[in-house]
């Protein structure tokens, strides 16, 4: 069923303003929502529609080329999991499937070049990002992830506040450059395609960084599951983005913001393309338990960890080139 999610106007943590009162019923309003369900819509989030409109334009573009050439850029060639990852190649359901996904995608990062401190580190994960050789795509994408970078610091403004913390207490953690990893995903139509029993687009599981914000086409396909363990239904309003928790946020809030599942379903006759963008902490970042999350003479659910090689165990887990297992049954 469809059903709406709360929506809630970030514009008071733009960069640069003082959110003040308003900024306070915000932070209200997603710590009351988070409790409840991990996922709502944001509104005054900054990125223009005509911005949008061009990178899934430059996506489109991108999917409907030749296997070759997108093969030409597959992820299995970057050092830095950076590339295109085809129909079938990667298995998200967390249930331990070995069917992979009914998607194909193209991952990026933050881009850094080989003079780039973290490349000269050898900070895994750290590195250039593979473009396709088509007109105006590189520009399309620095243009619309500018302004998702914008959205998501906001919201993790508005977050920080909301558990007691500074605003500017996630997205300043130590340990390197926060890690923003822009998605572009491309979902055939059922009619084109042959499922295995239960192979969805993106099957059921729950996202691995902090924070993620999704554009998309507004075809329809995205459902979450509830607290008491039922999917509904999502569409997203052209004006707005999803928002939804990520594990690491579990583990930062002590289970007062819990990440919640959430898979897609091919529509039946038509392509569905949509844009996450994923917010990790710096790769040296130490998650965990805030104090503001931890009960008088509590003690935390989860042990400290480390954002990147965690995230890393995510990709390992997940993606066939990485990972033989699943690159046998692909």
């Amino acid at each position: 069923m469809d059903v709406g999610l709360p929506v809630v106007d970030v514009s008071p943590f733009a960069t640069g303003a003082d959110p003040g009162a308003a900024g306070d019923e915000v932070a209200k309003l997603i710590d009351e929502i988070c409790r409840q369900i991990g996922f709502f819509l944001v509104t005054g989030h900054g990125i223009d529609p005509a911005v949008k409109d061009r990178m899934l334009d430059a996506a489109r573009a991108f999917f409907a080329l030749p296997e070759r050439d997108k093969e030409a850029i597959a992820i299995g060639r970057s050092p830095a999991h950076r590339g295109y990852v085809a129909m079938e190649s990667e298995v998200i359901d967390d249930t331990g499937s070995r069917t992979g996904d009914l998607k194909e995608t193209l991952d990026t990062g933050n881009e850094c070049g080989p003079d780039h401190p973290e490349v000269r580190a050898g900070v895994p994960l750290a590195g250039p990002n593979q473009f396709p050789d088509l007109p105006g795509f590189r520009a399309a994408w620095e243009e619309y992830r500018a302004q998702a970078i914008e959205a998501a610091e906001r919201v993790q403004r508005a977050m920080a506040r909301a558990l007691g913390m500074p605003d500017g207490h996630i997205i300043g953690l130590p340990g390197g450059e926060t890690m923003y990893h822009l998605r572009l995903i491309h979902y055939p139509p059922q009619r084109d395609l042959r499922p295995a029993a239960g192979q969805l687009g993106c099957g059921a599981h729950t996202d691995y960084g902090t924070v993620t914000l999704l554009a998309d086409d507004g075809i329809g396909g995205l459902q979450v599951m509830r607290r008491d363990g039922t999917w509904i239904e999502v569409r997203v309003p052209a004006d707005a983005l999803v928002v939804n928790l990520g594990d690491l946020m579990s583990i930062w809030t002590n289970d007062r913001w819990v990440s919640n599942p959430h898979r897609v379903v091919n529509p039946p006759d038509t392509d569905r393309y949509s844009m996450p963008l994923f917010v990790t902490p710096p790769f040296n970042a130490e998650i965990s338990c805030l104090p503001t999350c931890l009960e008088p003479g509590g003690s935390p659910r989860y042990e400290p960890l480390t954002a990147g090689p965690y995230l890393l165990s995510r990709f390992d887990a997940t993606h066939s080139y990485r990972n033989p297992l699943l690159a046998e049954h692909g």
